[in-house]
């Protein structure tokens, strides 16, 4: 009996079935990142909600300081109230824009799989 040849490097390459499993892999990857990105996020916003709730209850005269790489610059509280806001809404603005991004390449992803299912069973004959 002789035994066919195995599949040379550019039938491999022509094969949709290899290129949409490439797409699933990248968008798999893509997912996962931006998970990531959505956990930190989430901890940044929480811990400064936390943090914006311990400083509602100290009175506006208190001396206040924020950190600057290694060092604590003096900063009125009003000020660091404010800054705290900013960087709560910037970062809800992020998760909301992180949240948008992970929903479609979700339906990326489902596409997708859908079509490499397709392709599979196309290539099977069923």
């Amino acid at each position: 009996k002789m035994s066919a040849a195995p599949p040379s490097r550019e039938d491999l390459d022509d094969d949709p079935r290899i290129e949409l499993q490439r797409k699933k892999v990248i968008l798999s990857r893509q997912l996962i990142n931006i998970k990531g990105q959505l956990q930190m996020k989430d901890r940044a916003a929480q811990s400064t909600k936390l943090t914006m709730a311990e400083i509602k209850t100290i009175p506006e005269t208190t001396k206040s300081y924020r950190t600057v790489g290694r060092m604590f610059l003096a900063q009125p509280l009003p000020e660091v109230k404010k800054s705290l806001k900013e960087f709560l809404d910037q970062t809800e603005n992020d998760i909301k824009q992180l949240q948008s991004k992970e929903k479609y390449i979700e339906k990326q992803a489902k596409a997708v799989h859908e079509e490499l299912e397709q392709a599979v069973a196309e290539s099977t004959g069923g």
